[in-house]
């Protein structure tokens, strides 16, 4: 800043002048950004990628962005996605340029210096943004993503939405039994059991562990507290059922999508949570889809299928419904009922287009995917 201002005053020789010029200049910035997240705007329009949110937040310690939700299945998606971040760079390129042929043709001294110093600004904010390792969020680092690992690109936007989707399940279970008021810290020994249930969800559904071991060790201090006997039965089953679904559901992910069936201990661990949240709320249709869960990764499709045969659409929550009838349709597909299988994923209805395309390739596969690895064999 005190560089700019004594340039200005170098050129324009007023004091007046350097002020305006480095004023000028620094509110510059603002319109650069919003015209940086037009270009990022008019791109998606033009690639037809849908627009979820825009948000645009300079000097408030936010991101501003464009945020896109392409369908996974997109054509020539890695190519649209790489123009859609080259779009704000551009926008902030191309006002460079125009503003420098501006100052060229421009006789006033404070005139040029303002329109240069806008320019140098649109240049910095354009190039700093093309940098990938400027920031996990630039546009560069988006885009030499898709461009040198699209398919990997692939998988982590399908695996985020496949996340959205059980995060979607967890608070159909929760009902909102706890106020975001009242949420604290995140998991810690001696917090209310439903109070550390909320802030690990919170915690996960944010993006705020710090590591997959801290995720980790949060989840077991969590099913620690629905196996103690101090703990309120109801409080227990809730730790239980949302413990259970949200791993039952990635460990069905990863062994359809990456072929890394649970292994065998996990099985026990998620069995016995289910159990637990059966055992106090036997109808709850979120404690019978936590059941039919462990189930099928325990080798019992027929088990899960008759928990899950009579499901109330017009009672139950209709997000449950939605996962329940697809599960239900995995237990059809490994015990050979194709038919019903398919039956089930059209009555599920599309609001789990994740979840239900790993139910349609399980449907597909010949032979179907193990979602379990072997026990160990015993001792003799």
């Amino acid at each position: 800043m005190l560089e700019a201002v004594a340039f200005a005053l170098f050129v324009t020789e007023s004091v007046t002048g350097a002020i305006a010029a480095v004023g000028f200049t620094c509110v510059s910035l603002w319109v650069h950004v919003v015209l940086h997240e037009c270009g990022h705007l008019v791109a998606a329009k033009l690639l037809r990628l849908p627009v979820i949110a825009v948000r645009i937040a300079p000097f408030t310690g936010r991101r501003s962005e464009v945020a896109v939700r392409p369908p996974s299945s997109a054509t020539a998606l890695p190519l649209r996605m790489v123009l859609f971040y080259l779009g704000g760079p551009m926008a902030n390129l191309c006002t460079a340029a125009v503003l420098g042929a501006a100052a060229a043709l421009t006789s006033t001294a404070l005139t040029r210096v303002a329109l240069l110093g806008a320019a140098l600004v649109a240049v910095l904010l354009g190039v700093v943004n093309l940098i990938p390792g400027i920031s996990p969020h630039s546009d560069g680092r988006n885009l030499l993503r898709w461009l040198l690992a699209p398919t990997a690109s692939g998988a982590a936007l399908r695996a985020g939405y496949y996340q959205e989707e059980v995060y979607r399940t967890l608070r159909a279970i929760a009902r909102g039994d706890v106020d975001d008021d009242l949420l604290g810290d995140p998991v810690r020994d001696g917090n209310d059991p439903r109070l550390a249930l909320a802030a690990f969800q919170r915690r996960w559904s944010m993006g705020h562990a710090q590591s997959a071991a801290d995720f980790i060790a949060d989840a077991e201090r969590l099913a620690a507290l629905a196996r103690a006997d101090s703990t309120d039965p109801m409080a227990a089953a809730a730790i239980a059922q949302a413990l259970t679904v949200q791993f039952g559901l990635w460990y069905l992910h990863a062994a359809v999508v990456n072929r890394s069936p649970v292994e065998h201990r996990e099985v026990l661990e998620i069995s016995e949570l289910a159990q637990i949240g059966l055992h106090v709320q036997p109808h709850r249709l979120s404690a019978r889809l936590a059941m039919s869960l462990a189930h099928l990764l325990n080798q019992q499709p027929e088990h899960a299928r008759s928990l899950l045969l009579d499901i109330r659409p017009g009672v139950d929550p209709p997000d449950l419904c939605s996962v329940a009838f697809l599960l239900r349709a995995i237990a059809e597909c490994y015990l050979g009922n194709h038919a019903d299988a398919a039956t089930l994923i059209r009555t599920a209805g599309g609001d789990y287009q994740q979840l239900t395309q790993v139910v349609a390739a399980i449907q597909a596969a010949d032979p179907v995917p193990p979602l379990f690895a072997p026990a160990p064999m015993a001792d003799t």
